[in-house]
């Protein structure tokens, strides 16, 4: 069995991680295993795919070129696992060649891209594709709206992530290390925690680390600069080693107005790392309030507050609430669990 991973890029993402992680994990088990990128040699995520061992084939070219250079390579699969509706739009031209393998095709996303054809690709998908998953209910529940599928026939399965043999030790320093991982725009709302950090004089208990780039960069910064902040918010730029950004951290912040299920949420539990978020997306599915996290409403910084100050002055409750999300990401998000849901489709 040759597996073909298929992106249309490898530039920092949930679902480019996800599938990095997934690509980690299969080669370690022996799988002969690649990835097919429409992307460019430069992203970031495919010098650590590379690093891996694992090979990446680009796709560039014009449209002749580019269809060319994938027939071929597909030609050498037995098994193709799709991960973008852009490459199904790309293999619409010759998708023949996909009738006579096995083809699984994982949904990402809760909104479609906006590209053309996007419609009459996926419904010309459907001759070819075996088995297709979904990332989330939503998805599945909105699958018929999106391609006019049925929605019996996606398979809701969770983004997998990496869980350490063991999870990390927190709170162990006077300051706590509060951290942000993620794109830098204006649905994350980093800008208002760093406000928060001014109004209530956070410097006294706690550092935060924003990690992450985007549009919003010179706001926060100008934010910081107007509060006199630097000695206690720190922006650290895009970070893609995930043991790099959690190492030291003690607890991760969540603060967007929208959201999915955010990798860096599963990446934080599964280090033991607990999560102070807002109540939006998919988030409430994975903390239980109190026990492995703590949600709060959109813009309610008061009682954003209240929760960081408790754990601030109750170092046991916070160890204890990290163990739990520990636990929890162990048992239900492990890469390994995820993997082998995917390999039986492979088969």
């Amino acid at each position: 069995m040759r597996i073909l991973h298929c992106v249309s890029s490898l530039k920092v993402g949930g679902a480019e991680k996800c599938v990095k992680n997934l690509v980690k994990v299969q080669s370690q088990k022996g799988l002969d295993v690649k990835v097919l990128s429409f992307g460019d040699k430069s992203d970031a995520f495919q010098r650590d795919i590379e690093s891996l061992g694992v090979e990446v084939i680009n796709i560039k070219g014009n449209i002749i070129t580019r269809l060319v250079k994938a027939s071929r390579y597909l030609a050498g699969f037995s098994t193709v696992h799709i991960h973008s509706p852009a490459v199904i739009k790309a293999f619409a031209p010759i998708f023949p060649i996909l009738l006579f393998k096995k083809v699984i095709y994982t949904i990402h996303g809760e909104v479609e891209p906006p590209i053309g054809f996007v419609k009459g690709s996926h419904k010309l998908a459907q001759l070819y594709i075996d088995k297709v998953f979904g990332v989330s209910e939503s998805i599945k529940d909105g699958i018929y709206k999106r391609y006019k599928w049925k929605p019996q026939d996606v398979i809701v399965i969770s983004n997998g992530v990496y869980c350490p043999p063991i999870p990390q030790n927190i709170a162990e320093q006077p300051i706590l290390n509060l951290c942000t991982v993620c794109r830098l725009v204006p649905l994350k709302n980093i800008g208002q925690l760093v406000e928060a950090f001014a109004r209530y004089e956070l410097r006294q208990f706690a550092k935060l680390n924003v990690f992450g780039d985007g549009p919003e960069r010179s706001a926060i910064e100008h934010l910081i600069t107007k509060y006199a902040l630097h000695d206690c918010v720190t922006l650290h730029g895009e970070v893609l080693d995930e043991d790099a950004i959690y190492e030291r951290q003690d607890i991760l912040l969540i603060n967007s107005t929208t959201e999915g299920l955010p990798m860096s949420l599963l990446e934080a539990m599964a280090r033991g790392i607990p999560a102070i978020s807002t109540s939006v997306g998919q988030i409430p599915r994975l903390i239980q309030h109190g026990e492995n996290g703590f949600i709060y409403n959109v813009d309610d910084i008061e009682c954003w507050y209240t929760l960081l100050l408790s754990q601030i002055h109750n170092r046991d409750s916070l160890r204890h609430v990290g163990l739990c999300a520990y636990e929890f990401v162990n048992q239900n998000y492990a890469i390994n669990d995820v993997s082998s849901i995917y390999e039986a489709a492979y088969r």
